[in-house]
Parts: C-alpha cells; sequence; structure tokens
C-alpha cells in the first residue's frame, strides 16, 4: 500500500524498455528545522501536519512523544518527519525486545516480594466527614495490618470511595503513610491511624453533595507495592514491572506498524 502523500509516481524509461519508481516528495518528506530553537521548529511544523493523513499525523505525535527539541535534533538534525517516524520506529524495533526480556526476569525475581508485599492490608477502613477551621474535612480511619515478613518505614495507599453501592468509585486519591517516628511497621504490627483526605483544608472532591447525601459510603485502601519502603527507606521493588512490559509491547506494536511509513 503506498502511504505517500501524492501517490506512486512512475517514470516510463521507454528507451530502456523498464519502469522506474521515483520517490514522490511529500509534506513528510519536508525538511524541518530543528537548530534554531522552539519557534522555529513550530513555524516550520505548522504548515505540515495539516497536510499529513492521520496515519502519519498519529505516528509523528507517537515519535516524538518522549523527545525534547535538544534530542530531536541529536537525533535527527533538520530531519523530515518520515525521518523522525522511521528512526524512532528503528529504535524501539531494535532496542525493546532486550528490554522486554530483562523487565521479564526483574518481574520474575520480585515476584515473592510482591506477593509479600500484597499481605500488607487496612482492616475495616472507615470513611467520614469533619468540620474544622477551613471547613469540610474527609477523613479514614483504618487498621494498617503487616501481613508480610519484611519490614516496613512507609507505604502509600490508594483510596477509592463508593456510595449507593455504585461499581464505579466516587472519588479516589493517595494516601502517605510514614511509620518512621513509631519504630516502623514490623513483620506482623499494626497500627491503627487517619487520613486527611485533602491535608488541612480537605480535598473537595471527596466532599461533594452526592458523598454527603449518599445512603452508603464504603471506602477501600489498596497499597501501592512500588512506594512500599524497607527500614533503609528503600523501595522493595523498582517501579511497576507488569505495567512497563506491557507498555513495551505496545511501542513494539506501534513500531511494528510505522516503520515503513
Amino acid at each position: 500500500m503506498d502511504r505517500s502523500f501524492s501517490g506512486a509516481c512512475r517514470l516510463s524509461l521507454a528507451a530502456a524498455g523498464l519502469i522506474a519508481l521515483t520517490a514522490c516528495s511529500g509534506p513528510a518528506d519536508q525538511k524541518l528545522v530543528t537548530s534554531r530553537g522552539p519557534e522555529a521548529y513550530q513555524a516550520s511544523l505548522a504548515p505540515i501536519v495539516p497536510k499529513l493523513p492521520p496515519e502519519e499525523a498519529k505516528a509523528l505525535d507517537w515519535a516524538v512523544s518522549d523527545l525534547n527539541l535538544d534530542k530531536l535534533h541529536a537525533r535527527y538534525p533538520d530531519g523530515s518527519v518520515r525521518d523522525i517516524i522511521r528512526g524512532e520506529a528503528k529504535l524501539v524495533l531494535d532496542t525493546y525486545p532486550a528490554a522486554i526480556k530483562a523487565l521479564e526476569a526483574r518481574h520474575r525475581t520480585e515476584a515473592p516480594i510482591r506477593t509479600q508485599l500484597s499481605r500488607i492490608s487496612a482492616i475495616e477502613p472507615q470513611f467520614f466527614i469533619d468540620k474544622n477551621f477551613f471547613g469540610l474535612q474527609p477523613r479514614i480511619r483504618a487498621t494498617i495490618v503487616n501481613g508480610s515478613n519484611l519490614p516496613i518505614s512507609a507505604l502509600n495507599w490508594n483510596a477509592a470511595l463508593y456510595i449507593d453501592g455504585r461499581a464505579e468509585p466516587e472519588a479516589t486519591t493517595t494516601l502517605t503513610n510514614d511509620y518512621r517516628d513509631h519504630g516502623g511497621l514490623k513483620p506482623g504490627g499494626r497500627f491503627t491511624v487517619t487520613f486527611n483526605v485533602g491535608f488541612v483544608r480537605g480535598d473537595e472532591g471527596w466532599t461533594t453533595l452526592a458523598i454527603r447525601n449518599a445512603r452508603t459510603r464504603r471506602v477501600v485502601l489498596t497499597p501501592v507495592l512500588e512506594s512500599v519502603k524497607d527500614f533503609s527507606d528503600r523501595p522493595f521493588v523498582a517501579g511497576d514491572t507488569a505495567a512497563q512490559i506491557a507498555q513495551h509491547k505496545a511501542a513494539l506494536q506501534k513500531a511494528a506498524e510505522y516503520q515503513a511509513l
């Protein structure tokens, strides 16, 4: 399938009895200005983007999504849209398979630790709304239990509030939980804690009229495994490897689609 802007161009060489194909220069083949700063770059890009086919426009967005202008110029000095798309696609195709293997190996190594971390729980979390000098203050009280065999200095929780039996949460947030001033959360240990949602002034997303007038309110706390730290304040696991693997595989799929544009 011809993906050039102006269609296939053919030059007949009757004397030789051959047909040769010549490259057609379309918007994606026009040079950009990457060497004279953001304004010059944007000025060179602005007239090209509206003329790009939708697939090439999407591919360009994908290719530059993690590049600043300095990196763009270093890799593709005054290059064209096509240079950038094909270059980034090749880079992904060349490097991501090995990166995925390394991530999968790390994920397997960390699996027993993640199993332990998943045993940290918040028992019977309760949501309520207080009032203070600044107004309404949403709070969550729960007993945190370390059911793992790991000593914990701090962690974060994903909090989700469900009202009236609905399947989707009405409000969500991330809560910080620090035990360094209390000797740490040791294996088998437990603490009853009260979290302020939104610090001093309170998160208004947790005190809407819908929440205040709900017939039932249920809050769920889930530990953020990548945030759990040991007694040396180091995380037990290095990032969400499952998510990184999925992102890398998705990028590989896109690179395979875009490499021939």
